[in-house]
């Protein structure tokens, strides 16, 4: 949204509260917060680990769903009834209040669908709803090719569904010259500790690449529900000194994370609900930063990584895969350079905003076609 408002055009965006101001402008992206619970201080459903996992904690944030279905009608019907066109993130929740709009004002949507609400809906019996909001829209977005054949599996409308990827700020996530500690060969991680991630794989495949590389260590960055399972496995496997979890840091401190490791691991999962990865965003801004990746062969991480080309893909849940292809890069110097090289421009040429908010501006203006 950023980008767009760079190329001149006007941009609200309508969010739930989690924290911090209510409004506020962002880069010319003009930002409202709505609360959507009372008294305010009791607001659970949003923010910290998502509302997919938020809701799992009690009853009280169980009746937030309807009192955030309530609330996003009623100010997408106050704030948003001026707007040219509307883009829904996740039609499920956020999708009603767009229906609405376009029911009483006329005012077209589109979707982006980012894959878990299509698996929540089959859960919990909700398909016909997703096919209500996909069907009133003018278009559907997914952010790769796995989330698309989710919502043809699903049933959803082949020809209203287009994939758009989710992209990387460039300008941000770049290579810079850092001082890196020659005797340590340094693995990053970096995602939300929950099980479809993958991390435990990884951490298990640790004392194989130790055997092989001695200096390897494993960093992994993010915060989560899996945090102390992931800590006792460290601690079971006797690898306190040679992986570390970090958390809560700042972005630029994320930025000199990413320059500061030798290659960059997503062992992603599907998971024991059927959930799986998007896309895998945090791939990008490693790649961004010149990093060599692996990634697990699921999802839309195939959509990133070309194997032998832009990365290295392996099994999900393969540890003497993962570990191979660990060593491979370990040892290999010049597969490490070409890599590097490829992932770079990989980003630079397909996952910049700037390429992408242009194929969101043909999808908005298409809809007055």
């Amino acid at each position: 949204m950023k980008e767009i408002a760079k190329k001149g055009h006007e941009v609200h965006v309508l969010a739930p509260y989690t924290g911090g101001e209510t409004n506020y402008t962002l880069e010319g992206v003009n930002v409202e917060r709505f609360h959507y619970f009372h008294p305010r201080k009791y607001e659970q459903l949003s923010g910290r680990a998502g509302m997919i996992d938020n809701v799992k904690e009690g009853f009280l944030v169980k009746i937030q769903i309807f009192t955030f279905l309530f609330f996003n009608v009623y100010y997408s019907l106050r704030k948003l009834n001026r707007m040219d066109v509307i883009h829904v993130q996740w039609p499920i929740p956020n999708g009603l209040g767009a229906l609405f709009l376009k029911k009483l004002y006329g005012i077209p949507y589109i979707n982006t669908i980012h894959g878990e609400e299509v698996h929540l809906s089959k859960r919990y019996h909700l398909l016909f709803a997703l096919h209500w909001l996909v069907n009133n829209s003018s278009k559907t977005i997914t952010n790769s090719n796995a989330t698309r054949k989710f919502c043809l599996d699903a049933g959803l409308d082949e020809d209203k569904i287009d994939v758009i990827p989710f992209g990387v700020d460039t300008e941000f996530f770049r290579p810079l010259d850092v001082y890196k500690d020659e005797n340590i060969f340094q693995i990053l991680s970096v995602g939300y500790l929950i099980e479809r991630k993958g991390f435990e794989y990884l951490i298990k495949a640790m004392p194989f690449v130790l055997k092989e590389h001695k200096q390897a260590r494993l960093k992994i960055v993010g915060s989560g529900p899996m945090e102390s399972k992931l800590k006792e496995l460290i601690y079971e496997l006797n690898l306190e000194g040679e992986v570390e979890i970090l958390k809560n840091v700042s972005d630029e401190e994320l930025l000199m994370i990413y320059n500061s490791a030798d290659i960059f691991v997503l062992p992603s999962i599907v998971d024991s609900q059927g959930n799986t990865e998007g896309l895998g965003v945090v791939l990008l801004e490693a790649m961004a930063c010149g990093l060599p990746v692996i990634g697990s062969n699921v999802g839309g991480i195939p959509d990133i990584i070309e194997n032998n080309e832009s990365g290295l893909l392996v099994p999900e849940r393969d540890i003497p895969s993962l570990t191979g292809a660990i060593l491979q890069l370990t040892t290999d110097h010049k597969l490490r350079g070409k890599l590097s090289h490829s992932s770079l421009n990989t980003v630079k040429n397909r996952f910049n905003w700037d390429h992408i908010s242009e194929s969101y501006i043909d999808d908005y203006n298409n809809v007055f076609d």
